[in-house]
């Protein structure tokens, strides 16, 4: 085995020379240490030629050093909670749980006293008999010693750990640098400090600052990390093995360096068996005790990279704070608080939900699949905001090297708070035209044209000359329904049939800027706009769509939006109008256990409450009639409704869709680059290209997910139908214009009869049966509505069970 080089003699110090530094600290310390320092004084004084100008000049230096340890809190550990007060992921720049006293084994406080400072609870700050050792093996070339007590190791790792964290590299060297002049400085503040403080308070100070490991800062921190307990539950041996790291943090790691580890514990155990704290039985149990048999590892590692499978809404927590101004004012501040304030951040995640969620994507789209397609669901609370599930069929990882299935990105959220720039959202973006449709005081049951045919001109007062203009080659939308559609539809049929020749014609009876605008009002803007800045809110909206302010993009939903803003906007029309700005934290503490300023749901009522139970009743509709685009995928034993939606070229497929207690949002796509969704099964579903829509993957997707998550819960049933407008009394059809087919939809038989019959024509009934309910509404003619025809034809009056009007 090598042996190390002896010391030069050039690097020795002479003996006056060294016994002059120690004089000239040790004669600074004696004018404020009391009968100690006097004591130690007469014993060196005769060694060495000292004069009252030394004296005066040690006085002098320790006077000029501040008498007041004034440092920053410590930093310490943060962490994230679920809603059930489980871990999701820990934070922190030192590893470091701060406990109480009371929480720490007595034998912890006796193993380090034993070690470090056996007359603790006799000296005032600096012990003079440790300091004399200290100094004369020191001298004299033998082996180093610090002669520091506890309360100065306190003040030293105080001030090193102050200036780390304010980044202060001069602060740094002055707090490690060894010199004569560091000692004194720490001495004066460890005598000042024992005057404030008592000995318990400077113990447990010691206890939470100290590093006991590589990178475990306080004992807590360390106990959990070594031995997967806490720190009020250390044996003597794992005490011992604990105060000994400090010396050498990694040195005497009992995982890196067993032997060595073991060694040092052992000298411990010595120490505690010699200062009493142990009896003789206890010091041969626990110095004959293996390392390997006394470790239990625990790696805790920083961040949501560690939170499992709910990494992607720890992310979206920890983003929601670095961007909330109320939280701090600045984002360094912010950053500050979060990796290094000791905070408890409680959020809203429902960890039973999540699993559910998580459980059905993997099994569906598996994340590994070579396909490469993303699937994802989120969920909010109406009334309260609260994002209760945030899952995707990945794995979080945000460091560069990245494997097959695993991304940073989250799929559900705006660009600011980790997401993509959004998904094109297609006909999930209908609602909002219907929103502002009813808003406006036009009825579900109004009929409205369904012909495909060229469109250069819709209103739109915010836009140059009040309206969007394309004469060449204009737009002209087509239909992708599985009915046959006539001529004129009730707005409510073309909402459950997804007519987009209809909902054109509803946005020319409009205007694009007031949709827009209807849109924003509950929570939906464009994924690559940060809702925590308040010009998200605040700024003109043609400024926020610019060019995309067309009808493609306001009607049919060809516009990039998170699937959070989706959910939280339909969570509006399950709380009677009341929008609650999506949630995910509930409350922080701080480590004092105070709760700190966030910027909460800020729920708000942004719709006429019968206007949103419309708005459900309608979506209702969609869902449960089997001929609509939800298919009859319903939530056994609870109300739901809600809107498939696919974009352009099929690309992106969603379902959106709520009952009374969550709203939800589903996406299915490719994440990366536009690609048709073909050749392969989604469970028993082959994927053909062209034949994959919103109900293909994502309704189905919604509806297993949604009945799981609703066991058990009560049923809340939804608003009643909107009353139809008023029909004319018996014989008062209104208004008929004679050799023109008059609009019935929505009268009784026998006033459309007598309607078509003043107009001077023949009736002829047609029943369209269906299994909703036993009774009968007439829901239009053939011909449509408005056509002129010769008095004598036939006009055949349609009628249909159901709730279609």
């Amino acid at each position: 085995m090598a042996t190390s080089s002896p010391s030069r003699p050039a690097q020795r110090r002479s003996l006056p020379a060294a016994l002059a530094q120690t004089l000239y600290l040790l004669l600074g310390i004696i004018a404020v240490a009391g009968l100690g320092g006097v004591l130690l004084a007469a014993f060196f004084l005769p060694a060495v030629s000292a004069t009252s100008a030394v004296a005066e000049d040690g006085v002098a230096l320790f006077e000029s050093y501040p008498s007041e340890l004034e440092v920053a809190p410590l930093n310490e550990a943060s962490r994230i909670e679920a809603a059930d007060g489980s871990l999701l992921a820990t934070f922190y720049t030192e590893n470091r749980i701060m406990v109480p006293l009371e929480e720490i084994s007595p034998h912890m406080q006796h193993a380090v006293i034993a070690v470090e400072d056996r007359r603790f609870y006799e000296h005032g700050g600096v012990d003079p008999r440790g300091l004399t050792r200290a100094f004369l093996s020191n001298s004299v070339g033998g082996a180093t010693q610090g002669g520091s007590t506890l309360t100065q190791q306190y003040v030293k790792n105080a001030l090193l750990m102050d200036a780390v964290q304010r980044g202060d590299q001069e602060d740094i060297e002055a707090a490690t640098e060894t010199t004569y002049g560091r000692k004194l400085r720490e001495a004066k503040l460890a005598i000042s400090l024992e005057k404030k403080w008592g000995k318990d308070e400077i113990l447990n100070g010691y206890l939470n600052v100290a590093q006991f490991g590589p990178s475990q800062y306080g004992v807590e921190t360390a106990s959990q990390h070594y031995f997967s307990k806490s720190a009020k539950d250390l044996n003597p041996g794992e005490a011992a093995m604990l105060a000994g790291i400090t010396n050498g943090p990694n040195q005497y790691d009992p995982v890196a360096h067993p032997e060595a580890g073991e060694k040092r514990r052992n000298e411990v155990l010595g120490d505690m068996h010699r200062e009493g704290y142990i009896t003789d039985e206890e010091y041969e149990q626990y110095r004959a005790q293996p390392v390997e048999e006394m470790l239990q590892i625990q790696e805790v590692r920083a961040g949501c990279a560690d939170a499992g499978r709910s990494g992607f809404f720890c992310d979206y927590v920890t983003r929601t704070l670095l961007n909330d101004p109320e939280f701090a004012p600045t984002y360094e501040e912010r950053r500050k608080l979060l990796y290094g304030g000791g905070l408890t951040i409680r959020t809203t995640l429902d960890p039973a939900k999540q699993k559910a969620a998580e459980d059905i994507l993997q099994r569906r789209v598996p994340a590994d699949a070579g396909h490469g397609f993303g699937h994802s669901i989120v969920t909010v609370e109406p009334g309260t905001g609260k994002i209760l599930v945030m899952a995707q069929n990945r794995t979080f990882n945000p460091h560069q090297e990245i494997g097959p299935g695993e991304t940073a990105i989250n799929y559900n959220v705006p660009n600011a708070l980790g997401g993509s720039n959004g998904f094109p959202v297609g006909s999930t973006f209908k609602p909002f035209v219907l929103q502002e449709w009813i808003k406006s005081d036009h009825s579900i049951y109004d009929t409205v044209g369904t012909k495909r045919e060229v469109m250069t001109e819709f209103p739109g007062k915010c836009l140059g000359g009040g309206a969007w203009r394309e004469t060449s080659p204009g737009w002209n939308p087509d239909n992708a329904v599985s009915v046959t559609l006539q001529p004129m539809e009730t707005v409510l049929n073309s909402t459950k049939f997804s007519v987009n020749t209809s909902y054109a014609n509803m946005a020319r009876q409009l205007d694009l800027c007031d949709i827009a605008e209807t849109a924003r009002s509950v929570g939906v803007v464009p994924a690559t706009y940060n809702p925590y800045d308040q010009s998200t809110w605040d700024m003109p909206i043609e400024d926020m769509y610019g060019t995309e302010l067309a009808p493609s993009v306001v009607v049919l939903g060809e516009l990039r939006i998170s699937a959070l803003d989706m959910a939280g906007a339909y969570a509006t029309y399950a709380s009677g109008g009341v929008y609650c700005r999506p949630q995910a934290v509930t409350e922080v503490i701080d480590r004092n256990g105070e709760p700190m300023p966030i910027t909460g749901a800020e729920c708000e009522q942004r719709m006429d409450k019968a206007d949103a139970d419309s708005m459900a009743w309608v979506l209702q509709q969609d869902l449960e009639d089997p001929r609509a685009t939800g298919k009859g995928r319903t939530i056994p034993g609870h109300p739901a409704g809600g809107k498939t939606g696919t974009s352009n070229q099929q690309f992106h497929t969603w379902y959106v869709g709520f009952t009374r207690q969550m709203s939800t949002a589903v996406w299915f796509g490719h994440p990366q680059e536009n690609i048709r969704p073909q050749g392969f099964n989604v469970d028993d579903t082959y994927l053909r290209q062209g034949k994959v829509w919103g109900n293909t993957v994502s309704l189905p997707t919604w509806q297993e997910y949604m009945t799981a998550v609703h066991e058990g819960l009560p049923a809340e049933a939804f608003p009643p139908a909107p009353a139809r407008p008023t029909p004319p009394g018996p014989g008062q059809v209104g208004e008929v214009t004679p050799g023109t087919v008059p609009n019935v939809a929505g009268m009784y038989l026998s006033q459309a009869q007598t309607a078509v019959e003043q107009a001077g024509y023949r009736v002829e009934v047609r029943r369209e049966p269906s299994d909703s309910v036993d009774q009968w509404f007439v829901i239009g003619t053939d011909p449509a509505p408005g056509t002129d025809l010769p008095e004598g034809s036939t006009v055949t009056i349609r009628q249909s069970t159901g709730r279609e009007g």
